[in-house]
């Protein structure tokens, strides 16, 4: 494992680097894993690392402004972002590289392949969805973190990803207020039509309980893209890869194997 940092106009991207732990592999494939908003790399992807990285290389950074990432474009504007890591992919070579995301990072990454920033080889959307306006997804609820059925003290552990590597406080004025003040022109806002024409291979992994993002959601977008399989977790809520990574990290490398 190696520890980068790409530097863009705002910061710089905090980065971690993992090679494949199969030694039969030549060279073997990279597999990009974008995480949620509020938490970091690490934290989200952590549980899933071991399995996925026997077979691929992986790149795990901290998204702008969260982790170790220092900056971020105003009011966290994900095209803005997405911007920022297709230019972080050209220099490590990884514009073809498989991609996945969950929630925040879904809709990362669905940018990166709508605005022709990327060609992934394969592309893996968790607990996410293609638009937070209603008209377009069809869930009139609102985006709230107090509504996010998380572990006990989960706000005070999420600011400890943060705020030592910034001040404390950082997490509630920075992050969460970010958080607070996305809306669909700063987050994602794109029509099924747009995810009908992604060409490569999707993988989409849903909670049937999905406080956030109704599974309905997920639905629509695999009935959308030609080449989509979906995957419905019962009884499970959002953001599932704190939930059920055993879960997630099996669908995947199912998936993955699929398309080497």
């Amino acid at each position: 494992m190696s520890e980068r940092a790409f530097d863009t106009e705002t910061g710089s991207i905090f980065y971690e680097v993992f090679d494949a732990t199969d030694a039969r592999q030549e060279v073997a494939p990279t597999l990009v894993l974008l995480h949620n908003f509020m938490s970091s790399g690490r934290a989200a992807w952590g549980a899933l690392l071991d399995t996925l990285r026997e077979h691929q290389r992986i790149l795990l950074p901290d998204l702008p402004g969260h982790g170790q990432s220092i900056g971020h474009p105003t009011d966290f504007n994900h095209r803005q972002i997405a911007r920022q890591l297709a230019a972080w992919l050209e220099a490590e070579q990884a514009q073809q590289a498989h991609l996945a995301g969950c929630s925040s990072g879904g809709m990362l990454a669905q940018l990166l392949v709508a605005e022709g920033l990327v060609r992934p080889r394969t592309l893996t959307l968790v607990s996410t969805t293609h638009s937070i306006n209603p008209t377009k997804s069809g869930h009139t609820g609102q985006l709230d973190p107090a509504d996010f059925k998380a572990a006990a003290n989960w706000m005070e552990a999420t600011a400890r990803l943060h705020d030592p590597y910034h001040y404390e406080g950082y997490y509630e004025d920075v992050i969460l207020a970010g958080f607070r003040r996305l809306h669909p022109e700063t987050a994602i806002d794109l029509p099924l039509t747009t995810l009908a024409s992604f060409a490569m291979p999707v993988c989409i992994i849903h909670g049937t309980a999905d406080e956030f993002f109704p599974p309905a959601i997920a639905e629509r977008m695999a009935a959308a893209i030609y080449d989509a399989e979906l995957h419905l977790v019962p009884r499970q809520t959002h953001a599932l890869l704190f939930r059920q990574p055993w879960r997630v990290a099996q669908i995947m490398v199912e998936f993955l194997h699929q398309h080497p």
